[in-house]
C-alpha cells in the first residue's frame, strides 16, 4: 500500500472520529482505533521487507543474531507501546497511557539487560588481561 492510501485512511478516520466526538464519544474512540488498526495492516508488507533486509544484514555481518533480534524486539516494543499510549490518550485516558509507557520502558530495559551484561563481561575481561 502506498503512502497516499495510508494518509487517506488516516484522514478519513480522523475526520469521522472528530465528527462523531460531539455526539457519541465511544464511537469516536472505536473509529480511531479501527483506523489505526487498518493503517497497521497497510504497512505489513513494508515492515516485512524491512525485517528481511535487516536479517540479511545480520547474516552477512559477524555479529551474533541474538543482538539483532534484541534490537528488533526493542524497536517493536517501543512502537507498540507508543501506539497503545496514543490510542489511550485519544480516548482521554492519559493516566493509563503513562502507565503503558512505563511498562514499555521497563520491558525494554529487561530486553536489553543481556546485551548490557555481555558488554560488561567483555569490559571486565579486557581489564583483567592488562
Amino acid at each position: 500500500m502506498d503512502v497516499f492510501k495510508l494518509i487517506g485512511i488516516g484522514l478519513t478516520g480522523g475526520f469521522l472520529s472528530l465528527a462523531l466526538r460531539g455526539y457519541r464519544r465511544e464511537f469516536s474512540v472505536l473509529i480511531g482505533a479501527a483506523t489505526a488498526v487498518a493503517m497497521l495492516f497497510g504497512i505489513t508488507d513494508i515492515l516485512r521487507n524491512v525485517l528481511e533486509a535487516f536479517w540479511s544484514l545480520a547474516e552477512k555481518s559477524c555479529v551474533e543474531t541474538k543482538y539483532f533480534a534484541a534490537v528488533i524486539k526493542v524497536v517493536g516494543v517501543a512502537y507498540i507501546t507508543q501506539f497503545a499510549a496514543e490510542i489511550l490518550r485519544d480516548s482521554g485516558e492519559n493516566a493509563v497511557a503513562l502507565k503503558v509507557e512505563l511498562a514499555g520502558k521497563v520491558f525494554i530495559l529487561g530486553l536489553t539487560l543481556p546485551i548490557l551484561t555481555g558488554f560488561l563481561e567483555v569490559c571486565i575481561d579486557a581489564v583483567n588481561c592488562i
